[in-house]
């Protein structure tokens, strides 16, 4: 650990150590909040007011048995309010502090509800709210997503998009972190898509997309940060849910889920089981041509590809109340996918006016990965005035097995003119170990003002070992060319400041935040039988400064503004020197020398009557990564027709952003909710030699709309849009998407069940077609994939229905786990 991390680590443990041991010496005041029956109000929020004039005093947080405690009140006379999620704001009758500690009597609350000619009134939440810091997404109702999954439900959020690589942008930007219940995913860009796909849409309850994060969240993260809210219960007891899903396209899909949760006084034990198992017809084209010696060479690949995956998740965990404001908790997450991936590919070769050969390639992949993610963790409300301390312990293991088979032969016009064939083979196993731990700490001030203050280290160990054989004259031969063992370490330090102060209508809050890395890449490989050891080491300290400034003008009007400073770092896999040969003129690579990319981000946001919600952002990132086409040469044959796939840094790029979001009641039976974004995106970089500059604005839009047809029955439709532009995945020139779908619900079962039938892309419009054009070299990409389907799901909660929820926990995992891949 650096002289300068070790600096920063002791002033936050010196400050910390001092700010809990403070004497309390003056008098106190304590009481209880509760509820009808006198059950205990768990976590309700309460003010200590002036009995003159109402005036704030003090604020605290009810234990988990509806008591708080005000500590150091000065003498004279005062009364508490109590408040809760739900509930009606209640008051204590007025009493006088002495010399002593005074005892409150209880402070009863009731529930919000109204009678209206015999029929309860409840409020609905709205499908968007705009707050602060993010945008919340409401979508445990959504009828178009029952049946589906968690990714198809991000779909349908406002400002984000996903491409045919399952990759996901928000505000028309790559790079988001993905967080559920701030607990790791484990996993990300093609393996985040796999995770998500497999989750049931049954079990979400919100999505919170924060665009700008404060300095408390690690820095990583160009488009800001998605936050996957799973549903939650209410009290004590015993209570839980089971769905199922059925998805029929040209291929079948279904999975299933199991939630329980159980509260006592003292414990709360929660757990969850989830299955799924999906197939997906997809079909890829790529077309390519260019001039080599004055002739032209054009290669039309055509594949068709048949995925299949069984995926099994369960999670487990405990938060044992050591005693008022103490909780200890403890977390297992386990899960583990099997996929089988066979793809056949024919590719005709020739000069655009006649084919001379047909190479066809048949692929056989078989992968499996498996994560295991292990947490310890400490909640501490220290005092009455809000301190609160937070320490997360955090291990990781993530295995990845990838084998692949392929079978490429060539032949002539006449097909029974064999050319040439060629058999190999790949294992190529995988693991992850992280090893983090994190501590916060949250320190109220005078004036509705608050620090928090913290510090984060974390160990990551990726150790890749690929071996690829090859089929010569009946025996397996070790290809020395792709086979090679790559091992990367990093270590990251980081502490951070953050200050909250509320004025009368200005709200502001400043953060900084600062991260040392260290890496260290090796890659020993076989080539001629001896080993070649090409090492990567570096070490760079970064700071991340982030501002957020909201102006409430009147009850009808918000004006928020943000800015931070972010970094993505590249994922392990993509550090990762390997070739990967989806064909013979075809491979993926990875970039042991990709750079990290950093970014500043700024926004301004209005808010009207939260019912218009506009935004304008800008971003400029500097070395973005982006994946793109090159040509390379084969090294053993000299074949200078290799197209390779790979992460490289553009040189920069920038975008303008413009979004508007409308969540609009129509009539008393008729709601809708529409997101408008304009974009504009340019990009410089270079490829094979050559300058690349390119730019296009786009646009995209999605309205949906709910229809209250009786008490039991509801129907839904959404559109959505998105016009041609360039993409910041490949800087391809995409051709326009759409798609339609209609849904239906119906509760049932003294509405504690619910079934939902909906078709999702109607007319099958939502698929992939874009080219690239560089250096004489011509690429068009066109992808097909099974997005007509019919869906039925079935979700029924049973149990005591007010349950209270395992606490929701953020662990110090995210940032490393977002950034691990699988074979995918």
């Amino acid at each position: 650990m650096k002289p300068g991390f070790k600096a920063i680590a002791l002033s936050v443990s010196m400050l910390t150590t001092a700010l809990t041991t403070i004497a309390q010496n003056a008098p106190g005041v304590g009481g209880q909040i509760t509820q009808n029956g006198n059950r205990p109000v768990e976590f309700a929020t309460v003010t200590l007011l002036k009995a003159k004039d109402s005036s704030l005093v003090k604020g605290a947080i009810a234990d988990i048995n509806g008591k708080y405690e005000f500590e150091q009140v000065k003498q004279g006379q005062y009364l508490v309010a109590a408040v809760s999620v739900g509930m009606n704001k209640a008051y204590s009758s007025a009493f006088e502090v002495g010399n002593g500690r005074v005892s409150v009597p209880a402070v009863t609350l009731q529930a919000v509800s109204k009678a209206l000619k015999g029929v309860d009134v409840t409020a609905r939440r709205p499908f968007v709210e705009q707050k602060a810091d993010k945008m919340v997404v409401n979508v445990e109702n959504s009828i178009t997503a029952s049946g589906g999954s968690a990714m198809e439900v991000l779909e349908k959020s406002p400002t984000i998009t996903v491409d045919k690589d399952g990759n996901i942008s928000m505000k028309g930007k790559a790079g988001v972190v993905i967080m559920i219940d701030g607990k790791p995913t484990n996993m990300t860009s093609q393996d985040v898509a796999e995770l998500l796909k497999s989750m049931p849409a049954a079990n979400l309850d919100q999505i919170e997309l924060i665009a700008n994060p404060s300095a408390r969240y690690d820095a990583a993260g160009n488009a800001g940060i998605i936050n996957i809210k799973l549903k939650k219960n209410a009290n004590y007891g015993t209570n839980g849910s089971v769905n199922l899903g059925g998805i029929q396209g040209e291929r079948p899909r279904y999975n299933g889920g199991l939630n329980l949760n159980h509260r006592t006084a003292k414990m709360n034990i929660f757990g969850s089981y989830n299955y799924s198992h999906r197939e997906n017809q997809q079909e890829l084209t790529v077309y390519r041509s260019y001039m080599e010696d004055g002739q032209q060479k054009v290669y039309d690949q055509a594949n068709n590809m048949t995925q299949k995956s069984n995926y099994q998740g369960g999670k487990i965990g405990a938060d044992y109340f050591l005693s008022k404001g103490h909780t200890i908790g403890v977390m297992i997450d386990l899960s583990s996918n099997h996929r089988f991936f066979p793809t056949y590919a024919n590719t005709l070769i020739g000069n655009g006016q006649r084919v001379d050969s047909i190479l066809s390639t048949n692929t056989n992949y078989d992968g499996k990965w498996k994560r295991g993610a292990y947490n310890i963790n400490y909640r501490g409300v220290l005092d009455s005035t809000g301190r609160e301390l937070n320490v997360d312990l955090d291990y990781a293991r993530n295995t990845n097995r990838q084998l692949t088979d392929l079978y490429a032969f060539s032949r002539g016009t006449n097909e029974k003119l064999l050319l040439g064939s060629d058999t190999s083979r790949s294992n190529q196993p995988s693991t992850i170990d992280i090893k983090t731990a994190k501590i916060d700490y949250i320190q109220p001030l005078k004036h509705q003002a608050k620090l928090e203050v913290g510090a984060k280290v974390s160990f990551v160990t990726s150790d890749n070992n690929a071996r690829f054989d090859s089929l010569r004259m009946g025996n397996w031969m070790l290809d020395e060319n792709r086979t090679n063992h790559f091992i990367y370490k990093e270590n990251i330090n980081a502490a951070y400041i953050n200050y909250n102060r509320q004025f009368k209508k200005i709200g502001v809050q400043l953060g900084l935040r600062g991260e040392q890395t260290h890496i260290s890449g090796s890659s020993a490989s076989q080539k001629a039988q001896q080993p070649v050891l090409v090492k990567n080491d570096s070490t760079y300290f970064n700071l991340f400064p982030s501002m957020a400034l909201t102006y409430n003008m009147n009850k009808n009007n918000t004006f928020g503004l943000t800015y931070s400073r972010r970094i993505q770092r590249p994922s392990y896999d993509d550090l990762n020197p390997f070739e990967f040969y989806l064909d013979r003129y075809t491979k993926q690579a990875g970039n042991p020398y990709l750079k990290p990319q950093y970014s500043n981000n700024f926004e301004i946001t209005h808010t009207f009557k939260q019912f218009l919600i506009t935004s304008i952002g800008y971003s400029h990132t500097k070395d973005m990564m982006t994946r793109l086409l090159e040509s390379d040469v084969d090294k053993s044959t000299g074949d200078s027709s290799i197209l390779r796939y790979k992460y490289m840094n553009v040189a920069k790029s920038d975008n303008f952003n413009l979004n508007v979001s409308m969540p609009m009641p129509v009539t008393k039976w008729w709601t809708s909710f529409t997101t408008l974004s304009v974009s504009y995106s340019n990009f410089q970089t270079v490829v094979n030699n050559n300058n690349v500059k390119t730019a296009s604005a786009a646009f995209f839009g999605r309205t949906q709309h709910t229809f209250t047809i009786t008490k039991k029955i509801a129907a839904e439709a959404t559109f959505f849009y998105v016009s041609p532009q360039v993409t910041e995945e490949g800087l391809f020139k995409m051709k326009a998407m759409s798609s339609l779908d209609l849904g239906a619900s119906m509760k049932v079962l003294n509405n504690k069940g619910s079934v939902k039938l909906n078709v999702s892309d109607i007319f099958r419009t939502s698929y992939f077609r874009g080219d690239f054009s560089n250096a004489g070299r011509y690429t068009a990409v066109a992808n097909r994939w099974d997005s007509r389907q019919v869906r039925l799901s079935f979700n029924y909660r049973f149990g005591n229905t007010n349950v209270k929820a395992a606490r929701t926990r953020q662990t110090g995992l995210e940032a490393e786990q977002s950034r691990v891949k699988g074979g995918n």
